[in-house]
């Protein structure tokens, strides 16, 4: 189900559309990207720091001068990043899918369901959501995943807060 992505792709396109003028004046530049996939999110713990993900199981890294291609180890959609520090980041995607990044390798975490995951988001590194359809919400403590109860005809699309206790979906 990609209607959510499809309706964001088009917000996301006309924001961008109408704010690169105004960057560009403001000395932002263009950087070319090492994929031909379509990237669907992106987080950075710093400027050196950047993490891009999308189509193929694609995982990109900005060092602060040039985005290279990383090794994933899915060919799933990934369709959100998020992280707590350089060494602990999550992507989710399609099929249930999560990665964990440790600093130096990216691997597959066991979840259930196997719905598709939408988005990421947490307060710390043991207090992080994964949110997607059919109103799937995932909390994971630093150890274990668990599943959450929720509206199960709603597809999540995003996920933010304020701490662990205050967000919005």
């Amino acid at each position: 189900m990609r209607e959510p992505l499809k309706a964001l792709g088009l917000f996301v396109f006309v924001v961008i559309s109408l704010i690169f003028p105004l960057c560009a004046d403001a000395g932002w530049e263009s950087i070319t990207s090492p994929t031909g996939n379509t990237l669907r999110s992106v987080w950075g713990s710093s400027a050196s720091n950047v993490f891009a993900v999308g189509d193929l199981g694609t995982i990109l890294n900005y060092n602060g001068s040039t985005w290279s291609e990383m090794t994933s180890p899915t060919d799933e959609d990934l369709n959100a990043v998020w992280g707590s520090s350089d060494n602990d980041v999550l992507a989710v995607g399609d099929g249930g899918i999560i990665l964990s990044y440790n600093g130096t390798t990216w691997s597959e975490m066991t979840s259930e369901p196997t719905d598709d995951l939408w988005g990421v988001w947490g307060s710390s590194g043991t207090d992080i959501f994964a949110v997607g359809s059919p109103g799937t919400i995932l909390h994971y403590d630093g150890s274990t995943c668990s599943q959450m109860t929720s509206d199960p005809t709603a597809d999540l699309a995003g996920w933010w807060g304020r701490s662990g206790t205050d967000f919005d979906e």
